[in-house]
């Protein structure tokens, strides 16, 4: 009899594994790729379709009976350890230990089989899945219910996920239906909630900035080479960001007569942020408060670096040479598909992007900062060595960092060695 009962609860197990590496893989099978199989007349595609198209319908289901076989299970192993110990402290064992392996077998291991063969799975589980949702009918339609009311006032879900997005992209720019250039702008898009200040930030060296005691006279002579708009001003040190300062709003006051006016009167407030916020978040925050400008705040409350709606803007469509860019006369060079010549300032992102690298992003953010990782101290020109997959030629340097380099993929044998 104990023996029919463990045998009953494995089959419930496998019941409930079953509908949940069905389901999940059900749930992976993107619209385009969906439309592929039934086009190609794969067995299964167009149960398949009705799976998806009746989705949370289906996933109710399934959550049901899987939740109902794995009581029914467990309940069933707390039996067999009645009859077996009559004792507390083994049933107490046998609860805990049926409770994870219900969690391992009937959930965790499905779903990553489904994940690694999630078409294989969903067109060969998609009629068991609609006969299951006919059969759980009765019982779901009150849930059913109940969960459109709740939902009626937030409008329709939304059926395209990310991953169907990204589905669509790879196969318009597979079929020439979006141009490379746009295939690109859709990759940020997508990568820009991935990516922080710190990413993109002027770093603080290179930031140019004003006292705010200067007075308005003093640089009205300067602003004909100024190349940005806004210019941050500091007290004491540029540590200590007390504003920043229009331009367009300096030529203006100093034509209506203020000539002695100190910056620190003329400036707005500065906007702080930290160096992990998201470009999604950090640009969400320039348009509420209808603002360009961020001044990225350090751990010791200094001044990390300035960020611009530009410098995010750049991340979707590439370089803009306003605001905190700096024009370069020696631009970021590719020599060829594995040789780069570049700024050392460069960011180990854009080396990666451009080479197919993987260069490691976790303690530099820049190519000078890999070099003196690597290296532990400021090279002499002319020097060559090779790290983390590339070879890094010294091209121009100071006492203090260095200024340009040549970067060059290495074969994968060369890595390997």
């Amino acid at each position: 009899m104990l023996v029919l009962a463990a045998a009953a609860a494995a089959l419930l197990l496998l019941g409930s594994a079953m509908l949940t590496a069905a389901q999940a893989a059900a749930s992976q099978i993107g619209a385009n790729r969906l439309r592929t199989l039934e086009r190609e007349g794969f067995a299964g595609a167009s149960a398949l379709t009705e799976v998806r198209e009746d989705e949370w319908s289906i996933r109710l289901s399934v959550r049901l009976l899987t939740r109902t076989f794995n009581f029914l299970a467990v309940g069933i192993a707390i039996v067999i350890a009645v009859q077996t110990w009559r004792a507390v402290g083994p049933v107490i064992v046998i609860v805990l230990a049926g409770i994870v392996l219900v969690h391992v077998v009937a959930d965790i291991i499905p779903t990553v089989l489904a994940a690694r063969s999630p078409v294989r799975i969903a067109l060969s589980s998609a009629p068991t899945l609609l006969r299951l949702a006919r059969w759980a009918r009765p019982l779901t339609a009150h849930v059913e219910q109940l969960g459109d009311r709740r939902t009626a006032d937030e409008g329709p879900p939304l059926s395209v996920e990310r991953r169907e997005l990204i589905e669509i992209q790879e196969i318009g720019e597979a079929q020439g239906v979006l141009e490379a250039a746009e295939s690109r702008l859709v990759d940020r898009a997508f990568r820009l909630d991935e990516l922080t200040a710190h990413d993109v930030m002027v770093p603080r060296v290179d930031i140019f900035a004003w006292s705010d005691d200067v007075l308005l006279e003093h640089i009205i002579p300067l602003l004909p080479d100024v190349p940005y708009s806004r210019v941050p001003v500091y007290h004491g040190t540029i540590d200590n960001v007390t504003g920043i300062v229009y331009v367009r709003e300096a030529y203006e006051r100093f034509v209506q007569g203020d000539r002695n006016l100190p910056l620190a009167e003329l400036a707005h407030s500065p906007f702080f942020i930290p160096g992990a916020i998201s470009l999604t978040k950090l640009l969400q925050d320039f348009r509420d408060r209808r603002i360009h400008m961020g001044v990225v705040a350090d751990e010791f409350g200094g001044t990390d670096g300035i960020v611009t709606l530009q410098n995010v803007v750049e991340e979707l469509v590439g370089e803009i040479h306003d605001e905190m860019h700096v024009p370069d006369d020696r631009p970021f060079v590719q020599v060829s598909a594995t040789v780069i010549e570049c700024d050392a300032d460069v960011s180990l992102r854009e080396l990666n992007e451009a080479l197919r690298t993987e260069l490691p992003e976790e303690e530099s953010r820049s190519l000078n900062g890999l070099i003196l990782e690597e290296l532990g101290r400021v090279p002499e020109k002319g020097l060559s060595f090779e790290a983390k997959g590339v070879r890094i030629e010294i091209l121009e340097s100071t006492q203090t960092y260095v200024v340009r380099a040549r970067v060059t993929k290495l074969p994968e044998d060369d890595e390997s060695e």
